[in-house]
């Protein structure tokens, strides 16, 4: 099992900030109502790289066999248990009487003792542990590996799991293939942690256009082929779609998502991936002769001056200054971005400046054998939800694993827990979809009130998400993102267990990548002429351990995956 951050997924920002797969950002300068809204989304979506929600039917959770008296039943011997949640990005969790933990140890009689500890922070756990201490729920947001290796976290049966958080297991279950969760969820064979993934964690980029340049340039239909695309390329580059009467526009600026799914490759950006063949044979995906006419159609484009030249150099600030000034027609990024509650989201920052502008979304368009697709998201493999410590006794872990099954199996005392009370901490517009009131989204506030991930972190399906937290207006971006075919950054094969190869040699390969693909893009190499020697600087550099440790983590994976089935 690999924590979020070896697998690619950043850290959880602020509940009042950031971008799900990026780096933290502010949310600006919105109307009360729109901050809201965007609060909420960023709370649940980051969770796509951090953290959950409930999935299942609300009910009255004040009548539930949890909140009754608990002189008898299964939680009639009062426990005492220590707790590392999710804390908020920079600010402890401080507030040790908040209302959230107050619900929690009444309802399942225990005392809970929050222990303070910054989980994002690295040095910060290593020290917390290395000092001796401990606690019975340990989640961190950090590399995690070492709490197993050090033998600092105890074994959890699986039977004890499933028994006793089956909607935890059941929603997880129905994101990702079981097999996989079994094969990924264990380290060596054993379950340190229990698993967690998130509908977020499954989404692949999108592709964003301007349909009103469209309509201008004489295009009807969204681009279904390469070649259509590149037509539409040409068009929005050489036709003056902004209509200046000057040659001032770009086709695209930027990573050419669809055309890398197109040719069966994966990421956003340019680094290597490594996939698995149908006969299980392990590959580094820049090796292939398609990486290569990825590369040289692109740079053909660019020959063409059809993708702005400056995309090579331009970080993101550069390229959505662009994008506002409309200077090129066609956008890659995470639906999150293009939702119009998001805040500085992509869609408005062009609208807002230019009323008659319209943004539209794409499907990946078919490549010359039919393949198609996207990436931005990591294959699905578990990441460790929480651990238990290693003095941890059965009763407690049950205890603990009652109170997380509880949140995610009741959609109410979810939004309770995550939100706050309704009328004070949100409010449902008409169509059912939860707004933050805006005194509740301060870092300071939520960590007063309990609320968030603290205690509430749980997977989310998407159809809790698309029911509860996302605006009708911003669904059909997500819809394009959860249907299209994923193309993974990283692998498309499970693993759990960290490629050691790559930890070492990683940024040294992706750097021969980055050089060579932004050399020839710009014309400055010949690709032909130089692949061979690409190749070769690429294994020498480390890529051949890589690929050879990966064959080994594939094939451990697989013998699982088939004595599963």
């Amino acid at each position: 099992m690999r924590t979020a951050e070896e697998r690619g997924l950043v850290k959880q920002v602020p509940h009042t900030t950031g971008d799900p797969c990026k780096r933290k950002r502010k949310l600006g300068r919105l109307d009360a109502r729109k901050r809201a809204a965007a609060t909420v989304l960023l709370a649940l979506l980051l969770v796509g790289c951090t953290g959950g929600g409930a999935n299942t039917e609300s009910g009255d959770f004040a009548s539930s066999p949890a909140a009754s008296d608990n002189s008898a039943g299964p939680f009639a011997k009062h426990l005492e248990i220590s707790w590392i949640g999710h804390n908020q990005v920079g600010k402890i969790n401080d507030a040790f009487d908040n209302p959230v933990k107050k619900l929690i140890e009444d309802k399942f009689n225990v005392t809970i003792t929050m222990v303070p500890l910054d989980v994002h922070n690295q040095e910060q756990v290593n020290l917390f542990f290395a000092d001796g201490k401990s606690a019975d729920h340990i989640r961190v947001n950090v590399g995690s590996n070492f709490l197993i290796e050090q033998g600092l976290v105890r074994e959890i049966p699986e039977d004890a799991l499933r028994k006793l958080m089956p909607t935890w297991m059941s929603s997880i279950e129905s994101m990702v293939d079981p097999a996989v969760v079994n094969a990924t969820m264990r380290v060596k064979g054993k379950l340190y942690a229990v698993p967690h993934t998130n509908y977020t964690y499954l989404q692949p980029w999108v592709m964003g256009i301007r349909q009103d340049w469209m309509e201008k340039v004489g295009i009807a239909k969204m681009p279904e082929t390469i070649e259509e695309y590149h037509e539409l390329l040409k068009r929005f580059a050489h036709n003056d779609p902004d209509g200046n009467g000057k040659k001032d526009t770009y086709g695209s600026h930027g990573v050419q998502l669809y055309l890398r799914g197109a040719l069966g490759l994966g990421g956003s950006e340019i680094t290597a991936s490594y996939y698995a063949d149908k006969q299980g044979k392990v590959y580094a995906t820049v090796l292939t002769d398609k990486y290569k006419e990825y590369v040289k159609t692109l740079q053909g484009w660019y020959q063409e001056g059809l993708i702005d030249p400056e995309s090579i150099t331009d970080q993101r600030p550069q390229q959505r200054a662009k994008w506002t000034d409309g200077k090129f027609g066609v956008l890659a990024d995470h639906p999150w971005w293009f939702a119009s509650t998001t805040a500085a989201n992509v869609t408005n920052m062009v609208t807002d400046k230019n009323p008659n502008a319209r943004i539209a979304f794409f499907e990946p368009f078919a490549g010359p054998d039919g393949d198609r697709g996207a990436g931005g998201a990591g294959f699905p493999g578990m990441t460790p939800g929480f651990y238990f410590g290693r003095d941890t006794s059965d009763e407690k872990m049950e205890r603990i694993m009652a109170i997380k099954e509880y949140i995610a199996a009741n959609s109410d005392f979810f939004i309770r827990a995550y939100f706050g009370e309704e009328g004070t901490g949100y409010t449902f517009d008409a169509n059912g979809i939860i707004q933050v009131k805006p005194d509740y989204l301060s870092v300071e506030k939520i960590t007063k009130e309990g609320i968030n991930a603290y205690f509430a972190l749980i997977p989310m399906t998407w159809d809790f998400a698309k029911k509860h937290t996302i605006p009708k207006a911003d669904q059909p971006v997500y819809e394009i993102s959860m249907a299209t075919p994923p193309k993974y950054n990283d692998v498309n094969f499970p693993t759990n267990n960290r490629n050691e190869a790559h930890s070492r040699y990683g940024a040294a390969v992706n750097t021969i990548v980055a050089e060579f693909e932004t050399n020839a893009v710009g014309g400055r190499l010949d690709v032909d002429k130089e692949w061979e020697s690409f190749k070769k600087r690429f294994l020498d550099a480390g890529g051949k351990k890589i690929i050879e440790e990966y064959q080994k983590l594939h094939d451990e994976a697989e013998n699982h995956i088939k004595g599963d089935r």
